[in-house]
């Protein structure tokens, strides 16, 4: 199965949201390692960072509503434009991992679970380019959502060793106990997994599934 890596204690939920609370530039950035480290969370926290931009500028809107009718001060434009300026960059950063979650989501779908491994047809069913397709499949590699998986670079195809080693063992073992494997669709990613226990971690992403 397909491991995250593992997550230091600098990158834990705690410590970012502390970091987010005091100086939230350190949260944004101990939050993009996180996701560099965590398939889980790039394809999750999109949204999460992106309602945090929002609340940012509901608080500055706040602010600048309370200093118009009481009066405003220095240490006032200060704040307001410290959660502003935390509103357009959490909303960029947010909608840049929605986008990148999903772009994975979208290769999962016709490279899993469409059986497609031609980067050509790939590329044509995303709307991209050959060379774009093959830039962000290799990524996907480099970061684990393809493990041990790399492109054939004579025949424009991705090789995935774990997928036909998975269909190897799964027939060797419903031959041997009579167990039949079951397919789950993995919640978070959407790639399909072959499962012949009651639980498993997704393949691809890293998530339970069951």
């Amino acid at each position: 199965m397909n491991q995250n890596e593992k997550i230091s204690v600098m990158f834990s939920w705690p410590v970012i949201i502390i970091a987010f609370i005091f100086f939230w530039p350190v949260g944004v950035a101990l939050l993009i390692g996180r996701v560099s480290k965590d398939k889980k969370t790039a394809m999750s926290v999109g949204k999460i960072v992106n309602g945090l931009g929002i609340a940012s500028y509901v608080i500055a809107a706040i602010g600048t509503l309370s200093c118009l009718s009481a009066g405003i001060t220095g240490e006032d434009v200060g704040m307001i434009l410290f959660f502003a300026i935390a509103g357009v960059v959490l909303q960029r950063v947010g909608k840049k991992m929605k986008n990148d979650a999903e772009n994975v989501r979208r290769y999962l779908a016709i490279i899993v679970n469409g059986n497609e491994t031609r980067i050509d047809n790939i590329a044509a069913a995303v709307g991209k380019s050959y060379d774009v397709s093959k830039a962000d499949i290799q990524k996907m590699i480099d970061k684990g959502y393809l493990k041990d998986a790399y492109i054939n670079e004579i025949t424009g195809e991705i090789v995935l060793p774990n997928r036909i080693a998975d269909i190897v063992t799964n027939v060797t073992e419903k031959i041997e106990t009579e167990v039949q494997p079951r397919v789950v669709v993995c919640k978070c990613c959407g790639a399909q997994n072959t499962l012949s226990s009651a639980t498993g971690e997704c393949e691809y992403c890293g998530s339970p599934i069951s």
